[in-house]
């Protein structure tokens, strides 16, 4: 277990697990008490694009994205997410049926 100092740190719920072997603490996730910055907002609907994209990804691309996601940490679907905010081509095919 991580020291008594460390958990001791933390305030509320605290959440054990074990990641590769190494027993952790972190904090349990709070709500958020401060309100969003205006460039937070501005990101909102970049992201909820990003989102909508999966169901139209074709099936050849995303028979890809799973077997890229068994050696990774994400699934298909949060790869298919990050390659579309990063711009990347595999993902225009949805942009070209009319996506945006």
């Amino acid at each position: 277990m991580p020291e008594e100092a460390i958990i001791s740190g933390y305030k509320g719920t605290i959440d054990f697990y074990v990641c590769r072997g190494i027993p952790c603490a972190r904090a349990w996730p709070r709500k958020r008490t401060t309100p969003f910055t205006p460039q937070e907002k501005e990101q909102w609907p970049i992201f909820a694009q990003a989102t909508r994209i999966w169901p139209l990804v074709d099936s050849e691309t995303r028979e890809s994205l799973e077997a890229m996601a068994t050696a990774a940490s994400l699934s298909a679907r949060d790869m298919a997410t990050k390659l579309y905010l990063n711009g990347a081509t595999i993902i225009t095919n949805v942009e070209d049926n009319g996506f945006r």
